[in-house]
């Protein structure tokens, strides 16, 4: 087993609002070790990208991060000033962002945003620099990089744009990336080559990654823990292969249920009834229970996440395998 790299304890943020406090991230807590890809998965607004806002500190007014620690090799970063933060930032953990178009600066090559990213950590000769580049960009996929390496973002193509912005991700080789659906808007072949070379990458240099999405088919093929979130609480976590195979949570189950390649030739896939309630009013109890089939009067109060090192599931009624279709 790896040193954990990634400690997250307790993690509570929120956000404050006219009509109330937001609940964002309510106590979630989960490890991350070194060189292992974690995926992070649930609907949208389930607080899975706040998460990983939140352990970046980059949680702006009127959010803020109300309690829990965040340790990235033992140093917490919860409470660390912006300087030391930014210092951090693209060294130690990076980010890789849901839209390339918004990530890069539409009026500066990519050398020169490349080199600025370096610039902020190392300072390395001209030379030295560009020789970096190039060899990142090649690395996640870009043809003739040393030619392409002039070009603007406007100059690629979306695909081409969020392999840049990984490249510059991995510049100063980080321990941590999180990448926040960073494939959600590419279509199908191109987000299937990305997904092959980043867990190439994370093999090959060691670095651990959380890939956070609302797509478990997407997760599966990257991933090899699995956390889901709903409503802002982790709900249920494990290896990947063990959840896939016997969800626990009924929120898991159908997740599962909704992808097409679950339901038989023919049939309609079995959609989760209702929506994710509003976080400004969540219900007593279990946030689910408005829209599982399996709660009672004991949902009316907040279930514990079971412990242990493997499967974890927050339920009063965890789903055995004969339940399980």
């Amino acid at each position: 087993m790896s040193p954990v790299l990634l400690d997250v304890s307790g993690l509570t943020t929120r956000f404050a609002t006219r009509a109330g406090s937001l609940n964002a991230v309510e106590d979630v807590s989960f490890t991350v070790a070194e060189g292992e890809i974690v995926g992070l998965v649930g609907e949208s607004g389930s607080g899975k990208s706040v998460t990983g806002f939140s352990i970046l500190g980059l949680i702006d007014p009127p959010g803020r991060i109300v309690s829990g620690s965040v340790k990235l090799n033992g140093r917490e970063l919860v409470g660390l000033s912006h300087a030391e933060l930014r210092s951090m930032r693209g060294r130690e953990i990076a980010m890789v962002f849901q839209d390339p178009s918004a990530t890069l600066n539409p009026v500066l090559t990519i050398e020169t945003q490349m080199r600025l990213a370096i610039a902020a950590h190392e300072n390395l000769g001209d030379a030295a620099a560009r020789a970096r580049c190039i060899e990142v960009l090649g690395a996640v996929g870009i043809p003739d990089a040393a030619r392409r390496i002039e070009a603007y973002p406007h100059q690629f193509s979306g695909g081409m744009r969020q392999r840049v912005a990984i490249a510059i991700a991995l510049l100063n080789r980080p321990k941590l990336i999180i990448c926040d659906e960073p494939t959600t808007a590419l279509d199908v072949s191109i987000q299937a080559q990305i997904l092959t070379e980043m867990k190439s990458l994370a093999a090959r240099l060691g670095t651990a990654m959380i890939w956070i999405s609302h797509d478990l088919a997407t997760v599966s093929s990257v991933a090899s823990r699995i956390l889901v979130m709903y409503a802002g609480r982790l709900i249920e976590a494990g290896p990947m292969a063990q959840v896939l195979r016997q969800p626990h949570h009924p929120y898991t189950r159908g997740l599962l249920g909704s992808l097409p390649g679950m339901a038989p030739p023919g049939e309609d896939l079995v959609q989760i009834p209702g929506t994710m309630p509003s976080l400004i009013d969540l219900p007593k109890g279990c946030a689910f229970q408005p829209r599982c089939g399996f709660a009672d009067a004991q949902c009316a109060t907040m279930p514990a996440l079971s412990a242990g090192a493997g499967r974890r599931v927050r339920c009063h009624h965890p789903l055995a395998a004969e339940t399980v279709p």
